[in-house]
């Protein structure tokens, strides 16, 4: 098997962990209609540097004109396993934090999301027929996204939700500002259309944070964003050895 046919290996495991959650129940509009949490989240002029950035990394630049080292698309996924294996103890920890404190709706969120991952976690070891999972270790920006997410299970569990809306925001945005350059011969093209939102899409993850979230909750909820935004910043950075950012650096 090729390297290039390793990433496209890898890249569909990634899709195995990717869970729509079933909160049917929501309103299609937030209680303030016309106004989105999360989306002023998305839009804040902080978050607007930060996912300008991740778009212009040579991670994703390198994937839109098919010059990006398989070795390095690999190198990436495999972090992104990792941080899967080491993320799961925050989202079981939190799930029962939440529900003691009587938020029923977030434990459930947070027991969905560690199955994913335990299920994702499962598939890649049986995939490239590891062990364990013991031999994929963290590198620096995996490692701090996971510690992030681990103090938010035990200081403020409601707001793992909220760290969990950078990756499912972030990832389509960047696709959709991305794709219309991108060949449909580009061996990463599969990654974009992937990612591709839906004209006028919002994940249930969106109306969740939406319907549970009040507005006074928007100047802590922003932190806590924007600490996920420049993770997943720098998990993009990390891939092709690029210096990561201080948290500092965009006057977070």
């Amino acid at each position: 098997m090729s390297r290039l046919q390793e990433g496209k290996r890898l890249r569909q495991l990634k899709a195995i962990r990717k869970q729509r959650f079933d909160f049917s129940y929501l309103p299609d509009e937030p209680v303030e209609k016309g106004w989105s949490f999360s989306q002023s989240l998305f839009n804040n002029e902080v978050s607007v540097k930060i996912r300008n950035a991740a778009k212009e990394t040579k991670f994703i630049q390198g994937m839109a004109t098919g010059t990006l080292d398989p070795d390095d698309y690999g190198g990436y996924m495999v972090q992104d396993a990792a941080y899967c294996f080491n993320a799961v103890e925050a989202f079981d920890h939190a799930a029962k934090e939440i529900q003691l404190l009587g938020k029923p709706e977030f434990s459930l969120l947070y027991r969905v999301q560690s199955e994913s991952y335990k299920q994702y976690n499962q598939e890649f070891v049986k995939t490239w027929r590891l062990k364990n999972t013991d031999s994929v270790v963290m590198g620096p920006a995996a490692d701090m996204y996971v510690g992030y997410e681990a103090a938010l299970s035990r200081q403020r569990p409601k707001f793992l939700a909220i760290a969990m809306l950078p990756c499912t925001m972030l990832w389509p945005w960047i696709a959709s500002e991305t794709i219309c350059s991108v060949s449909d011969t580009n061996p990463y093209y599969g990654w974009f259309e992937d990612n591709k939102p839906d004209p006028d899409h919002k994940s249930r993850l969106e109306k969740f944070v939406d319907f549970f979230f009040s507005a006074e909750e928007r100047e802590e909820a922003l932190v806590v964003f924007h600490e996920g935004m420049i993770n997943e910043l720098n998990f993009f950075r990390d891939a092709c050895d690029e210096t990561l950012y201080y948290y500092s650096f965009f006057n977070v």
